[in-house]
């Protein structure tokens, strides 16, 4: 009897420390040319979304962060602030490149233990881009971190820039390499319609591990299936600027040009007078429409006065089945803005990400 209980006490004592790992980052460091100040923690979006700090002395400090229990692994960093008021932003180097060169980030994974040791260094201004006085850029010592930032820090800046033969090769490469990367799932999330659904599905089956039970696998598998089996019969009905609820293409025109965009996006608002000229061209021969993905209606209702656009218009809620349906059909992605010309097939002729210029967005139209 008293060895079951040990033995019931040691189970007990190794979960107990499990669940506490996974819901804590720690950060450890000792930078001797560091000031003595705040060393604030960042989440996601970066130093906007300062989430924790602690202080530092003589370089040293130790941040010790609390995660929900559920969280996944997020992307973090770290910016300092010294008793004079300079900010220092850092970045790190990693073991990855980007577009044949070093590639350093200022983000790294929260792993439950995370080290920085060692002095940093200051980064020379970007030329024709000086930065106030009180903040610097800098370059900290080599991190070291969990099996997520080490996952993160070796696996190319660029390795989702262009999607071909070879891309899909290296993805499948580093999948096998590191079965349990958050950091490769969330890319392959945000470039999901990039790759054909039996391509996802073979990625999925090369993840191993506790990732495979996580909120994101779910979804992207789920999603997943739903474009393994969907036919491409008709688009949902979206709410224009009249609040009524209408047909997204009028198939009287044999093209159709979709540019979906957010009023907060500033390219997608620079992009609009280069659509305004191509319309007056094109209105007779392509139909233009502009979904929105603003999630305050009043946001999307003021853009609209202030860019007095011609075209229809109307708004997707992202949290609907809706937006996931033209995810599907017209291959959205995260990345906004995103134009996609289509026939009435809903077969997709052209698209394009990114801020266009007109020659661009007629060039666009002009495929077949």
């Amino acid at each position: 009897m008293k060895k079951t209980l040990a033995l019931f006490c040691i189970i007990f004592l190794i979960i107990s420390c499990k669940k506490t790992e996974q819901k804590q980052t720690t950060i450890n460091g000792n930078i001797p040319n560091l000031p003595d100040g705040t060393m604030y923690l960042w989440e996601e979006g970066g130093p906007v979304n300062t989430i924790d700090s602690t202080t530092t002395s003589n370089g040293k400090f130790k941040l010790t962060h609390q995660w929900d229990e559920n969280k996944e692994p997020v992307s973090i960093g770290v910016y300092h602030l010294d008793k004079k008021g300079v900010k220092r932003l850092f970045a790190f180097k990693t073991n990855a490149t980007y577009r044949n060169a070093g590639w350093g980030t200022s983000a790294f994974y929260s792993d439950s233990i995370i080290t920085i040791n060692g002095d940093l260094t200051y980064d020379e201004d970007i030329p024709g881009y000086k930065l106030s006085d009180n903040i610097k850029n800098v370059t900290g010592p080599p991190l070291k971190g969990g099996k997520q930032t080490e996952a993160y820090y070796d696996i190319n800046g660029d390795l989702f820039e262009k999607i071909d033969k070879k891309t899909i090769e290296a993805v499948a490469q580093k999948i096998i390499e590191y079965p349990n990367s958050y950091h490769l799932l969330y890319v392959i999330v945000q470039n999901k319609n990039n790759f054909t659904a039996q391509k996802i599905e073979e990625f999925l089956k090369l993840f191993k591990g506790e990732i495979t039970q996580s909120t994101s696998y779910k979804k992207l598998s789920a999603y997943n299936q739903k474009r393994l089996t969907s036919k491409k019969t008709s688009l949902p009905l979206l709410e224009n600027d009249k609040g009524l609820k209408t047909e997204i293409l009028d198939k009287k025109y044999k093209k159709h040009l979709v540019i979906f965009w957010p009023s907060w996006c500033r390219p997608c608002r620079a992009e609009i007078p280069s659509l305004k000229k191509t319309y007056a061209k094109e209105k007779d021969n392509v139909e233009f429409v502009s979904i929105s993905i603003d999630d305050d209606k009043t946001d999307w209702n003021k853009a609209l006065k202030a860019e007095n656009m011609e075209w229809k218009k109307l708004l997707v809620d992202r949290k609907d089945a809706a937006y996931e349906a033209l995810q599907i059909q017209l291959k959205l992605n995260s990345t906004i803005s995103y134009t996609v010309l289509i026939d009435n097939n809903l077969k997709i002729l052209a698209s394009s990400v990114g801020l266009s210029s007109e020659e661009e967005i007629v060039k666009l139209i002009q495929a077949k």
